[in-house]
């Protein structure tokens, strides 16, 4: 009876622990991706920088040197990855050039 009552504790244990690995893998956040902008500063381009900070300066006033944009703003064309055309006026964040 009790190698039984040790199997029911064990199994009831093994369900909660796998409860909050799964709870804790939704919690995700969503990739974003930062892109430089063109010479003129007026187009995004497809090179992707993990970190602007380095290239750019702090947010100023033209979004002008990187913006980023989250993965449902972007697609996959021809392997890689770009800025939908409908979104490109939309980044979630920029870095002006340098002055």
């Amino acid at each position: 009876m009790k190698k039984y009552a040790f199997l029911v504790v064990a199994a009831i244990l093994v369900v909660t622990a796998s409860a909050f690995v799964i709870a804790s893998q939704s919690h995700t956040e969503p990739s974003t991706y930062w892109f430089l902008m063109d010479e003129s500063g007026t187009s995004v381009t497809t090179t992707q920088v993990s970190d602007p900070a380095s290239l750019c300066s702090d947010q100023l006033i033209e979004p002008d040197c990187a913006r980023q944009y989250s993965e449902s703003q972007t697609e996959i064309v021809n392997g890689v990855r770009t800025v939908k055309a409908s979104e490109v006026d939309n980044p979630i964040d920029f870095r002006s050039k340098n002055p």
